[in-house]
């Protein structure tokens, strides 16, 4: 089978080709019912199959969608392993763990966030420890004057003086570093746990309660040359889960921070593992895949999170917005999708591997 037929259209193909892949070789699947529906109010889930023994005490979790409407990446990677689950193979107490469209809401309708504006990617990190903003963001966001995004008039010379100001780099750098006190504007992090955090710790819970070491694979888009496969680690270099995560890429290791695209945090996802079960030794790793170059999309972002937060989502500009900045997460050629599944493979056989040797270690 050609691999790419894993990647789909939408987030309900997406979701029947996950459900159909898995029990075509007889696994179960677990589904998390999304609160809210899509845009044709079609019910969305969180689902989540296993592959390998329920009692490894080795886990790799591979996961797609977090960043909403970025899942398509990761869900044909998903996808594409279970038609041909013989390409990657199990050593003896490693076991594969899927999570699929961890926010399902973002994919349908387009967006990075989830239903409440929240990035579920920093809600993961931040949730319990909010961080401090950007003493610029506020100006940022007064000056960006999001519920009258239509009419440029109004703050375009605002917009411009504060670029003109403080230079792209920096705006996009405090932009980008997230916030929890303006629950309308950009990069939301939330107050609390948002859904795909509760759900993604009952899978967690559940999934590697008696798990030793696991591996994390957060698939993303929208960084790098296209069809690129970045392999990141958000911890510090020099601990020993930055050197173990460097020895499995084989130095091939990309350090956030260095880009303003790309902020570094405090402190690493999914360091929660760790912290919900107890002994568990995680090691993460975020697989970016590029698309376009950023500037060339920049305003998408803001327009988009207008649409959606003052105006009319399903209105035509909002659909064009968002078939826009879809294009941006999801470029949707058969030469992107085939680079992707190439480079997933890679990285997914390479974590295995890196996992298994760490076990024996």
């Amino acid at each position: 089978m050609d691999p790419i037929t894993g990647f789909t259209s939408t987030t309900v193909e997406a979701d029947r080709t996950f459900e159909r892949a898995a029990r075509s070789v007889g696994l179960e699947v677990e589904r998390h019912p999304y609160p809210v529906p899509g845009p044709d109010g079609e019910p969305l889930f969180t689902a989540v199959t296993r592959l390998g023994s329920a009692t490894a005490p080795n886990v790799v979790l591979l996961l797609s969608g977090v960043h909403g409407v970025e899942g398509f990446a990761g869900s044909g990677l998903q996808c594409g392993l279970l038609q041909s689950p013989d390409i990657v193979s199990l050593p003896d107490g490693i076991a594969l763990v899927l999570v699929h469209l961890v926010n399902p809401w973002g994919m349908a309708w387009n967006r990075r966030e989830d239903h409440e504006n929240i990035d579920v990617f920093r809600n993961l990190l931040y949730h319990d420890a909010p961080s401090d903003p950007d003493p610029l963001f506020d100006e940022i966001d007064d000056a960006l004057d999001l519920p009258h995004w239509a009419d440029p008039s109004r703050s375009d010379a605002r917009r411009q003086a504060l670029v003109h100001r403080h230079g792209l780099p920096r705006i996009v750098a405090a932009v980008r570093r997230g916030q929890h006190h303006r629950p309308k504007a950009m990069t939301y992090h939330g107050n609390g746990r948002c859904w795909a955090t509760r759900a993604l710790h009952a899978i967690v819970d559940r999934d590697l309660a008696r798990v030793s070491r696991a591996a994390v694979i957060d698939v993303h888009t929208g960084f790098g040359a296209s069809g690129a496969g970045l392999v990141m680690s958000y911890e510090p270099v020099g601990t020993p889960r930055y050197e173990r995560a460097q020895r499995w890429m084989n130095g091939d290791l990309y350090t956030p921070g260095a880009d303003f695209d790309i902020p570094a945090h405090p402190r690493p996802p999914y360091a929660f593992l760790g912290e919900r079960i107890p002994g568990l030794e995680p090691t993460a790793l975020i697989l970016e895949f590029g698309t376009e170059p950023p500037d060339v999309t920049r305003d998408l972002f803001p327009a988009n999170a207008y649409h959606h937060l003052f105006g009319d989502p399903r209105s035509e500009a909002a659909r064009r917005v968002g078939a826009r900045y879809r294009q941006f997460c999801y470029p949707e050629t058969d030469e992107w999708k085939r680079a992707v599944w190439s480079r997933g493979v890679e990285v997914v056989q390479r974590v295995i591997a890196g996992l298994g040797q760490s076990a024996v270690a």
